[in-house]
């Protein structure tokens, strides 16, 4: 029953997670000027207008790269979602591993981004998103990674 009972608390902890990073992709693919507008005057100093009239073919650039990014988001959340809703519930090991690897690189590249771009705002929804990749999945470690599975 315990094996069960943390994969259950696990599972509505990253399932979470998965909600906030698909809603930030979403926003991202749609609004991406919400986002590269702010990174880009923190990161320049110079307002987000001042390179839409002096270069638009640049700024429309970024919000294409933007965009993208968000798709590239979408996709992961909805790869993590299948994974969440249907094997890591039946306590996969690899399911485990894929949470992980998938979660870590996500929240990491796009930490290391607004890193950079010293967008704050940005910076503290990432650092929600990592800190329930990291509870989640040190909750139900020793259930994933062990040999035996209890299937109470």
């Amino acid at each position: 029953m315990e094996t069960k009972k943390t994969v259950q608390i696990s599972f509505i902890i990253l399932l979470i997670m998965t909600l906030i990073a698909l809603i930030y992709a979403i926003v991202t693919a749609l609004k991406p000027e919400l986002l590269a507008s702010r990174s880009f005057s923190l990161y320049t100093g110079q307002p987000w207008n001042d390179l839409l009239t002096e270069n638009a073919t640049m700024a429309n650039y970024i919000l294409i790269l933007e965009r993208m990014a968000g798709g590239l988001g979408i996709a992961a959340s909805i790869g993590g979602l299948f994974v969440l809703l249907t094997v890591f519930r039946k306590v996969e090991k690899w399911a485990w591993y894929y949470v992980l690897v998938v979660s870590i690189v996500g929240w990491g590249n796009n930490l290391l981004a607004n890193i950079l771009t010293k967008n704050s705002l940005i910076i503290v929804i990432i650092l929600i998103g990592l800190s329930l990749v990291i509870v989640g999945l040190l909750l139900s470690a020793k259930i994933f990674l062990s040999q035996k599975k209890d299937s109470n």
